[in-house]
């Protein structure tokens, strides 16, 4: 089980808007950066709009789609969703040799604040980079 306190996950979700702008990102992997959002969340919704490279509504079984989406060796996992789903795709990730990346951005907390009201449920924001 993965132990995660609120000030990490509060500062993977600060770290979002830094590495969605950034689509063409590559550290050494096979592919770039992947969006992965809820589509229940207006945040999630808005996030994918704007992203400009690869976007996938996550659905399903949470286990199965993250082997799938770390099976692709992106370089960079980007996430907007809430608390259960963003613990669940990180235990895979580690797995795969993904970690959380802790550099904070302003962007994407300010997203989440604004589509807070529309949305039920905490909403994250998460990065996950292959292990250096």
């Amino acid at each position: 089980m993965i132990r995660s306190s609120r000030r990490g996950m509060l500062a993977g979700a600060l770290a979002v808007p830094a590495v969605a702008g950034l689509p063409q990102v590559s550290l050494a992997r096979d592919g770039g950066t992947l969006l992965l959002h809820d589509p229940a969340l207006a945040a999630g919704r808005r996030l994918a709009r704007a992203h400009g490279g690869e976007v996938l509504a996550i659905a399903g079984d949470r286990i199965r789609f993250a082997r799938a989406v770390f099976a692709r060796r992106p370089a960079l996992v980007v996430g907007v969703s809430r608390h259960a789903d963003a613990l669940l795709i990180e235990e895979v990730g580690r797995e795969a040799g993904y970690v959380p990346v802790d550099s904070g951005v302003d962007g994407l907390k300010r997203q989440i604040d604004a589509a807070r009201p529309r949305d039920s449920g905490l909403v994250l924001g998460w990065v996950l980079a292959p292990r250096p």
